[in-house]
């Protein structure tokens, strides 16, 4: 199974994400028939998925998959635990995608809540949380303004800066998967793009063996 989360994530780095979505799934498929849908790993899975969808751009079915995971972690961690946090921040972000600048607030404020008590108001994480709280509000603010009076304000813009880029994307997959930040050499990424194209002269109609 991790062979397959393992392929996903240097897939996805080689900016094929197509093809680690479908590793991803089949991963997931799998850690379901072995070990039903409530376990543990499900929720990394889960977030793997929901950050690779946001790369696509697909947002919407990033937030589904990254609600799993917060309910996984809400089941097995309890609601005031850093990784329930977390989870609360990525889908406050998906939520911002989707301009649903509100609903957003209430999942960034829940983990600004944790992070303050956990690690402090001077800690990096706790300013970091803070500071994409702040623009979602004003964005919740704009974007009200301009529904009350929608013939003479101009449209808003509604993108928020701080929602994950692939860069940053990248980065939160190897941490929530416990991978280093180490390049690879040169041979190691030479076999690893010579198993990616594999993997993608199967064809969507054959399953991944």
């Amino acid at each position: 199974i991790y062979c397959y989360v393992y392929l996903a994530l240097f897939a996805h780095n080689l900016a094929q994400t197509s093809v680690a979505l479908r590793l991803m799934y089949r991963a997931k498929y799998l850690l379901q028939l072995i070990f039903g849908p409530d376990h543990l790993e499900q929720a990394a899975f889960d977030i793997n998925i929901g950050l690779m969808l946001q790369t696509k751009g697909d947002s919407k079915n990033s937030q589904k998959f990254l609600e799993s995971a917060l309910r996984l972690h809400k089941k097995f961690h309890g609601t005031q635990s850093v990784q329930v946090a977390m989870c609360n921040i990525l889908v406050a972000r998906a939520l911002a995608c989707n301009a649903d600048f509100r609903e957003a607030m209430k999942y960034q404020k829940h983990a600004l809540e944790v992070y303050s008590e956990k690690y402090g108001e001077e800690d990096k994480r706790t300013k970091d949380c803070s500071a994409f709280l702040t623009k979602l509000t004003q964005k919740a603010v704009e974007l009200q303004k301009w529904l009350q009076n929608k013939e003479k304000a101009v449209v808003p813009n509604m993108m928020v800066s701080d929602v994950l880029n692939d860069s940053t994307i990248s980065e939160m997959l190897a941490t929530v998967n416990g991978i280093p930040a180490t390049p690879a050499t040169p041979a190691q990424a030479k076999k690893g793009e010579s198993k990616v194209e594999e993997i993608k002269k199967l064809g969507d109609s054959e399953d991944l063996d």
